[in-house]
């Protein structure tokens, strides 16, 4: 498929919202391809396997795969973004918006890889979930960086409301930026600690394009230059709970000078307040 433009993908976001409420199929398009490097994978659940170049839409339930010069920028319909590291694994759970009250529910399994979220909409008013194979986290109104393998599960909050990692009967609840949870298999999570300065940049990196596809430019740039700030959660940590003083932040800024995706605008068409919500939810494909 040919990549298309900024201006092309906000279009795509339009039309994926302005199908009839009896429509599954547009009900199972839950946001689109806004970015990549090389040639990351999608596989929904009754469709074959197919590359995301950008403006390609992302489904419920779709599998997405990235190989070791992969990189991609998922945009949800609510204006909530996913940015995926090289050999990761994930799987969209559940998505349900409704555009008139602009609520919902996100729930994402990743296997492993590093991801950034920033929560869009739905992640202002409800906890976004985030399963891995050693932990549940939510992050509500902001953006969680996320380092899984294959024994342990490292979550960075960035900035916002409220980060939380659950395992083994053990809840941690992280509101300062820039402090992080462990989790090993098979253990509670650790107590918050503060990352240490430059400790993120294996992460930032892994997340940084390495090889665009023709004609898509930057991932990064791509979604920065399309301007998505009144729809997304994550807009700084100066303007965070209780103006946090950015100057002081560590790595935590620097995850936000890395990002460029808290600084997107997509252009919505606003739908009828009658129409239906977006509903779409299944098992994921990990195995929890």
């Amino acid at each position: 498929m040919r990549a298309v433009s900024v201006l092309s993908f906000g279009l795509v976001l339009a039309m994926s919202g302005m199908a009839l409420p009896g429509e599954t199929a547009a009900q199972s398009r839950v946001g689109v391809t806004s970015g990549t490097s090389g040639d990351p994978l999608g596989k929904p659940p009754a469709e074959a396997e197919r590359v995301l170049r950008v403006g390609v839409d992302v489904k419920a339930n779709e599998a997405i795969t990235t190989g070791s010069a992969d990189r991609a920028h998922l945009l949800f319909l609510d204006g909530s973004s996913l940015t995926v590291g090289p050999q990761a694994r994930l799987t969209i759970d559940k998505f349900i918006y409704d555009p008139a009250t602009k609520t919902g529910d996100l729930a994402v399994h990743v296997g492993e890889g590093v991801f950034r979220f920033v929560g869009g909409r739905i992640s202002k008013t409800r906890p976004v979930a985030v399963v891995t194979p050693n932990a549940s986290l939510t992050i509500r109104g902001g953006i969680m960086l996320i380092d899984v393998q294959p024994t342990k599960t490292v979550a960075t909050f960035v900035f916002g409301v409220e980060m939380t990692v659950i395992a083994n009967g053990v809840k941690q609840t992280v509101n300062r930026p820039g402090w992080q949870v462990t989790v090993v298999n098979g253990t509670a999570p650790a107590k918050p600690v503060q990352a240490t300065p430059g400790s993120l940049s294996p992460e930032f990196a892994k997340l940084e394009a390495l090889r665009p596809q023709p004609g898509a430019g930057d991932p990064d740039q791509v979604v920065q230059s399309s301007g998505f700030e009144a729809q997304n959660s994550g807009r700084g940590p100066s303007s965070g709970p209780g103006g946090v003083d950015p100057n002081n932040l560590g790595d935590a800024n620097n995850a936000l000078a890395g990002a460029n995706s808290q600084t997107q605008k997509p252009t919505f068409i606003p739908q009828p307040k009658t129409a239906a919500p977006v509903t779409t939810q299944g098992g994921n494909q990990f195995g929890h």
